[in-house]
């Protein structure tokens, strides 16, 4: 103990001798644009760890979407749910950092250890022991810093309850379908995958999706089920943030089969989707946003653990998610890109040492 405290003590010194008493943090303060503000590193409690930032990930969705200012009410005022419009505001969710300081309250971490945090993109980061997760040493930092992101596919997957050997169709596969891909391979659920563009189809092939088809395919309804032995899909994960997308899902999925609405809709469907012919097939449509209090078996821990342990042991591979890795100082100049031409880009890594 007496050598841990002298320890921190000696790089707190180092630090305020060096200068190194401030830190970097993006924040979005206004439409299209991002910028770094320098502040002081956070102090902590006694019941607090200190964790300096290795990469952070970009949720190219949420992010974005934070970014170009677009609120997820008709009436303009919501951020998200529970929170109004407010600039300046920190962006990410997504960080893998190691532990330089501990609250002397604190049990069982260890200085230099790596963990996941739910932090935004910033050098440093005050956190709750309770609300990080130890990286194993076998798992690299660019693949825990995808963890929150995947947990949205791993939600979405599970929203749709399926039994081994279901077949499904991934409409959109941008890095939340391809998370669900990913997760499909780990399970056992055989997956047709509908994308438009390109460098996705060939992402998915890369994963073993069992085929990819654009949803602009004549005969679509046709293939899908001759893909799956002239049955049609059980179920659907909806990510392509697009009401036709819906549509189609709703078309391709058979009576009383399931459609996940994993992508956030700001805009209003220019279809009844429970008119004809739709209402006679009794499909049910879920929402999938978060974890849910009252599922206290695949709640955010045991997600988050499960996960990280099919990472270690190699049996989810999410290698090809991550098509860009930059630098921190890159971040404005990324977020305009994915704002402006999103498509070649899917899983982005920010390196931050």
């Amino acid at each position: 103990m007496y050598k841990t405290f002298t320890r921190l003590w000696l790089i707190q010194y180092i630090l305020v001798i060096l200068g190194f008493t401030t830190m970097k943090k993006l924040v979005v303060t206004g439409p299209n644009t991002a910028d770094f503000i320098t502040t002081e590193i956070p102090s902590i409690n006694t019941n607090q760890i200190l964790v300096k930032t290795i990469c952070t990930a970009i949720s190219t969705g949420t992010e974005i979407r934070v970014y170009k200012g677009i609120s997820i009410d008709a009436d303009n005022k919501f951020m998200f749910p529970n929170m109004h419009w407010s600039y300046p505001v920190e962006n990410g969710y997504s960080t893998v950092g190691e532990i330089v300081e501990i609250g002397k309250d604190v049990l069982g971490y260890e200085i230099g250890q790596r963990v996941f945090t739910s932090e935004t993109h910033k050098q440093y980061s005050a956190c709750n022991p309770q609300d990080v997760f130890k990286i194993p040493s076998g798992i690299p930092s660019e693949y825990a810093a995808m963890l929150n992101i995947l947990q949205v596919g791993h939600i979405a997957l599970r929203s749709a309850n399926p039994t081994f050997g279901e077949n499904l169709v991934i409409a959109g596969l941008g890095v939340i379908g391809l998370s669900v891909l990913a997760y499909c391979k780990t399970f056992g659920f055989n997956a047709i995958g509908i994308e438009t563009i390109s460098k996705r189809q060939l992402i998915a092939e890369s994963m073993g999706v069992l085929s990819v088809l654009n949803p602009d395919d004549s005969n679509l309804q046709k293939i899908v089920e001759q893909k799956f032995n002239g049955n049609p899909p059980d179920f659907a994960i909806e990510a392509a943030s697009n009401w036709n997308a819906i549509e189609m899902c709703q078309g391709l999925v058979k009576e009383d089969g399931k459609i996940v609405v994993v992508s956030r809709h700001t805009a209003a469907p220019k279809y009844n989707p429970v008119g004809h012919p739709y209402f006679g097939k009794r499909q049910s449509i879920i929402s999938s946003y978060g974890f849910s209090e009252n599922n206290t078996r695949w709640n955010r821990l045991n997600c988050m653990n499960l996960t990280i342990q099919l990472l270690e042991n190699k049996r989810l591979d999410i290698s090809a998610l991550i098509t860009d890795k930059i630098q921190w100082d890159e971040l404005p100049s990324m977020y305009a890109k994915l704002s402006s031409n999103p498509d070649t880009t899917v899983g982005v890594i920010v390196n931050w040492n």
